[in-house]
């Protein structure tokens, strides 16, 4: 799997900059100097696991939401919900779950 630093350092810098937090606060916050956040947010520079998950938390951001491109287009919260139950699962179960939403559909249980 191909990583794509720049894709997710633009999300990093966009959500940052829709809630309004500075980098230097995001700095302080996070314990990271503020050049290292402004090359992450160039996709100039890596990030640890731990680090990226820390940062997600305090941007109050999925992490999915950053790493996939497909995900940032969902609007409604609880389609985000469902995406991240079901992305969460095995491909089994995944199959399993959408049989089952398409009998659900077909007979108007649901």
């Amino acid at each position: 799997m191909c990583v794509d630093y720049d894709k997710i350092g633009k999300r990093i810098r966009a959500t940052r900059e829709e809630k309004k937090i500075s980098i230097k606060d995001m700095s302080l916050k996070l314990d990271l100097p503020e050049i290292y956040i402004e090359e992450l947010e160039c996709g100039e520079a890596k990030i640890s696991l731990a680090k990226f998950i820390e940062l997600c938390n305090f941007l109050d951001i999925s992490v999915y939401e950053v790493l996939n491109t497909q995900y940032k287009n969902i609007n409604n919260y609880m389609d985000k919900e469902l995406y991240e139950l079901i992305i969460g699962c095995t491909k089994k179960r995944q199959k399993l779950i959408y049989s089952m939403v398409q009998l659900m559909i077909k007979t108007q249980i649901a």
